[in-house]
């Protein structure tokens, strides 16, 4: 088959996080299952562009790739010259797959797909959450036009909860539920809750940090934990945000309890993954939740918060805790996983969910829905 797949950032653009790598590693186990994928793209990277050739197709880790320079900056993305090229090139693929949406790269991309008569793929990875549908502007946007292009697509979602968020708001869309790829990093088998050296029961936060993460909470949290602990915080966010945060820590009196790691990746990621007791995250709203895929591929039992998408598969398998957005009840999972543990071995967590969200039976899966698009534009 022949795939274009069309996201507002791609590798090297690791700024953004999760998304990134979700999207390159799909496009990527695609191409393994013999597909041809491409993908355009923008030099997006945060505040700042990409070095990289403008237009020309490159090779990324086995994906031909075409960088786009951007009018405008996040998170907006606007690129006359992408959709330009999409105008001239939509009708020559199989399937089109356009990723995110609220910004002009993914709304742009539908609306020529519409014109030119292409059902494309939408993911929306999250952007159609009540949680970011707080903006008055973007209900507005959705109600005037977004509904009606999305109605023309067909939706893919992450999780079971997304699924629900956005059968909501684009009510009789056409959606299928497929989870992210991640790259799984290596298990390390542990049965060690508290470390017997230090006595610490050591917590781990892996993600960007923004004021969606809700480390507020987390903080709150963890004042009312009644055991010795250790945050490490890995990740990176706006000086300021940060700043307010360190002082939160000080105010609650659990700033000698926190280690601020900054951005972590490579050999330092996997090592904090390995030491790790506990992955915790406490989002507004996740649509997935990509690290803590990667925290219980290394046997790391999870605290998740009933709004992250991945909470349903942890709350199935008994792999964490999944509890409401309350200090109380966060604080009483993360003390009883310390005394008694979530009932499973490492190895065995780390070896389930290695089977459960294996990136070449996953891209297949993929593949079946594509295949059947390609067969019938107008039902998959």
């Amino acid at each position: 088959m022949t795939l274009l797949h069309i996201t507002p950032s791609y590798k090297p653009a690791f700024h953004y996080g999760g998304p990134t790598q979700s999207v390159s590693q799909l496009c990527e186990n695609l191409a393994k299952l013999h597909h041809q994928v491409e993908a355009l793209t923008t030099t997006a990277n945060g505040n700042t562009e990409l070095h990289v050739s403008i237009a020309a197709p490159q090779q990324v880790d086995g994906i031909s790739v075409r960088y786009y320079p951007r009018w405008t900056g996040d998170h907006s993305h606007f690129s006359p010259a992408l959709l330009l090229y999409l105008w001239k090139i939509c009708q020559r693929f199989d399937v089109i797959h356009i990723h995110a949406w609220w910004n002009l790269v993914s709304i742009f991309s539908v609306l020529i797909c519409r014109i030119r008569k292409v059902r494309p793929v939408v993911s929306p990875r999250g952007m159609l959450s009540p949680y970011t549908m707080q903006s008055r502007a973007k209900r507005f946007f959705h109600h005037l036009l977004g509904n009606a292009l999305l109605q023309g697509s067909v939706l893919h979602v992450t999780s079971e909860q997304e699924q629900q968020e956005v059968a909501a708001l684009v009510p009789g869309a056409t959606i299928f539920c497929l989870p992210n790829l991640v790259p799984l990093p290596t298990p390390v088998h542990s049965t060690l809750a508290v470390d017997k050296n230090t006595g610490c029961f050591n917590i781990l936060f892996l993600s960007r940090i923004d004021p969606k993460k809700r480390l507020e909470l987390l903080f709150q949290s963890l004042s009312l934990l009644p055991l010795p602990y250790r945050l490490t915080i890995a990740g990176a966010g706006e000086p300021d945000y940060e700043a307010g945060l360190r002082q939160l820590a000080q105010n609650l009196g659990i700033a000698a309890n926190i280690e601020w790691a900054g951005w972590v990746e490579g050999d330092k990621k996997t090592e904090l993954l390995a030491a790790a007791d506990v992955f915790i995250l406490t989002s507004y709203n996740e649509n997935f939740a990509n690290a803590a895929l990667e925290a219980l591929a290394t046997g790391a039992p999870a605290v998740l918060t009933d709004t992250v998408g991945l909470a349903e598969y942890v709350r199935q398998t008994g792999f964490g805790r999944v509890c409401p957005p309350e200090p109380t009840a966060i604080a009483a999972a993360l003390a009883e996983l310390a005394v008694n543990g979530c009932g499973f071995e490492r190895q065995a967590i780390a070896e389930q969910v290695r089977r459960d969200f294996d990136p070449a039976r996953l891209a297949q899966a993929y593949v079946d829905v594509y295949q059947k698009l390609a067969g019938n534009p107008e039902k998959p």
